[in-house]
């Protein structure tokens, strides 16, 4: 494999960002491409061949949302739901209908939006550190008018894990392969915690958006077609699911549980249903997938300890994706068990598809606008045991 030394500048990022000039979906895979030229960049320049870093796993990450996001008649995504649901062959059009009108352009809308948003910050977070000039900064994403909060200000507690991943990855730089190792681990859990809890209210958005349009806000749309106030139907879209009546609740915890089972990620050595137990691809147990106690840097073991799995043995799946202790313990096993995997290096795969017609112009994308934020500097701490 050639390892390109070079990385996207932040004017790239930010223009990526706000592309509303290709589908959806092809914007994912762009997205997935340009974090595979930030994770080559920073093997080759800082951390070394053996580890893959956050940018690595969020190659293949983007790629998936790029694969949900395809929503034509040749769907892979829709194809896999109904053999998921034994929809037999003659139904499947009509199955394909009533699925994107529950998901509506909300689901689209709320994908791309967090998918765009942390590559935003999370690119140049990276970028920085390659450049190795001025201070750590990030460029924060600010959060659309027009919509519920699809990104959550995680404030100074959002600050601390940044400048912890910043840390240890400065840290990694010289460090010997297996505290190396531990090094990038520890980088890509705070790094996870951070936009894992930064795009929650936007996977909320998507996940409920089903119920509540059926439920809440189907039969109220004539009236407000009628009186010109659409707009009122986010207000539904963006309730908090602990405001919503008990039996609401009860309803969506279920059709969550039940969305959940669909969800699944493809990497480049197998499929993962993320409701289900995680494999060792190599077939054996990798040196990483361990208790928090055997880190011997203490950022490592606090962070494995905080949103790790308390029995390294215990692989099981996600029952709820809306949890996130319960997806961040999924993440945290997820890049314990593939950070060592030769083939995880590799950039995703994909066929740039001729498009005929103009894409629908989503205009909120491309307003999407950034600020630097510093990070602030943490004092780098020599490479020593805790």
């Amino acid at each position: 494999m050639t390892i390109s030394r070079e990385w996207p500048t932040n004017e790239e990022i930010r223009a990526i960002a706000r592309n509303t000039n290709i589908p959806l979906s092809d914007e994912a895979y762009e997205i997935a491409h340009q974090y595979s030229r930030i994770s080559q960049a920073l093997s080759a320049n800082l951390l070394g061949g053996e580890d893959l870093n956050w940018c690595g796993f969020a190659q293949w990450s983007s790629r998936a949302v790029g694969s949900e996001l395809q929503l034509g008649d040749n769907s892979k995504f829709l194809q896999k739901l109904s053999r998921l649901y034994h929809v037999p062959m003659v139904a499947e059009q009509l199955f394909r209908l009533l699925t994107l009108t529950l998901l509506g352009g909300s689901y689209g809308i709320g994908l791309s939006i967090a998918n765009r948003s942390i590559f935003a910050e999370m690119a140049s977070f990276h970028t920085n550190i390659l450049s190795d000039v001025g201070e750590p900064a990030i460029m924060k994403v600010t959060p659309l008018n027009e919509y519920p909060p699809l990104l959550e200000d995680l404030g100074d507690e959002g600050l601390a894990l940044l400048r912890t991943a910043h840390s240890l990855l400065s840290r990694a730089k010289s460090a010997p392969g297996p505290l190396r190792s531990e090094l990038v681990l520890g980088a890509s859990i705070a790094l996870s915690a951070y936009e894992q809890k930064r795009v929650q209210p936007a996977l909320e958005y998507v996940f409920y958006r089903p119920v509540r349009w059926t439920l809440q806000v189907s039969w109220r749309m004539p009236y407000l077609y009628a009186t010109h106030h659409t707009c009122e139907r986010f207000k539904f879209y963006g309730r908090a699911h602990e405001e919503q009546a008990p039996a609401m609740r009860s309803i969506e915890d279920s059709w969550v549980r039940m969305y959940s089972r669909t969800l699944w990620l493809k990497t480049a050595v197998d499929t993962i249903m993320l409701n289900k137990p995680l494999n060792f691809p190599q077939g054996k147990t990798p040196p990483l997938l361990r208790a928090a106690s055997t880190f011997q840097t203490k950022e490592v073991a606090d962070l494995v300890q905080q949103y790790g799995p308390p029995d390294p043995a215990d692989l099981k799946g996600v029952s709820n994706w809306l949890d996130y202790n319960e997806r961040m313990r999924f993440i945290v096993t997820y890049f314990m068990i593939y950070q060592q995997i030769e083939q995880m290096f590799h950039e995703p795969p994909f066929k740039r598809r001729r498009h005929w017609k103009k894409p629908h112009i989503i205009d909120p994308l491309g307003r999407l606008e950034f600020r630097t934020i510093p990070l602030g500097r943490e004092t780098v701490r020599p490479n020593t045991s805790a």
